[in-house]
């Protein structure tokens, strides 16, 4: 039953569904870094992958979808920095807020626009492409896992290793680094914590818009209603697994798109109950979450012995 972990096509397909979590995953790794707390990635995720859509539909061009859903992004994030940081409004109702807005908003939009309450199928919209990679596309096996995927799923490794560098080789990512984890002791050494923390948001938000716009204009080529399904939340616990490590975050996410693949192969070829294989996922990653729990605990005793 389980010869498909064989199968070049599974670990392809692991790729593919690890990608919008990987780009959430690291929204939330940027945000805990900075010293905050976004619980509003799902709802972010969802506005950019409709606005992707629209955009590209009426201009007939990618990169203007592509551009809206950033800056749609970066915009929603800012206005998240305006109420907790400015307005000094609780992260958590502030997440919640933009997530109701989103579920109820792209479906207001979608009615008004497309006249179905469901999808965007009544567009043609833009959509990244697939990339086959010369030489690498030839390999056996190799080539038919890593090559061929979306244009996106190869931006999210950029994107992993770019925010890795940022935030342990750079000057800028030693000041998210620092006002996340003092910001009086980052304010008295001359860092400017309001503009540091507002940079980190517009990360966040460019990391949410492909995760959004991959889900609709890449694997999918036009919106559904409520199409993120959860991969925001996941993001977050993803992070805390990772707690704010880019490359932790991105090994976490690919755990979820292995767990998340093999619900989807199991729903093919075996006899189990629906639902239970539906939950697999989350109970999946829960596990994990305990497991690293308890390890992390123990460590943590064993040096406060030997310190003792």
């Amino acid at each position: 039953m389980l010869d498909f972990l064989l199968s070049p096509s599974f670990w392809a397909s692991v790729l593919a569904s690890t990608t919008p979590v990987l780009l959430a995953t690291l929204a939330a790794n940027i945000m805990t870094k900075a010293g905050m707390f976004n619980l509003g990635i799902e709802g972010t995720m969802l506005i950019c992958a409709l606005g992707g859509v629209l955009a590209s539909a009426f201009s007939g061009s990618l990169i203007v979808g592509m551009l809206t859903g950033v800056v749609l992004g970066i915009a929603i994030s800012f206005v998240l920095g305006y109420f907790i940081l400015l307005m000094n409004a609780p992260m958590n109702a502030c997440g919640v807020a933009i997530n109701l807005a989103a579920t109820g908003g792209t479906v207001f939009i979608l009615v008004m626009v497309c006249g179905s309450k469901n999808n965007s199928s009544s567009l043609v919209s833009s959509f990244f492409p697939n990339i086959n990679i010369p030489g690498l596309q030839s390999i056996p096996v190799l080539g038919q896992i890593l090559s061929g995927q979306n244009l996106v799923t190869y931006l999210s490794w950029i994107f992993v290793a770019a925010c890795y560098f940022i935030l342990y080789h750079t000057r800028l990512g030693l000041n998210i680094r620092a006002v996340g984890e003092n910001e009086a002791a980052a304010k008295s050494a001359g860092i400017n914590v309001l503009g540091t923390k507002f940079i980190a948001l517009a990360m966040c938000g460019l990391f949410c818009a492909f995760g959004g716009m991959y889900l609709s204009m890449g694997a999918l080529h036009s919106f559904t209603a409520g199409m993120v399904s959860g991969r925001g939340f996941l993001s977050l616990a993803m992070d805390a697994i990772a707690q704010g490590n880019p490359l932790i975050g991105c090994a976490s996410s690919f755990l979820y798109g292995f767990s998340n693949t093999i619900t989807v192969y199991l729903q093919l070829y075996s006899q189990l109950d629906l639902q239970l294989i539906s939950a697999f996922p989350y109970v999946f990653i829960l596990v994990v979450l305990m497991l690293i729990q308890l390890c992390r605990t123990r460590i943590e005793k064993k040096k406060h012995r030997s310190r003792a």
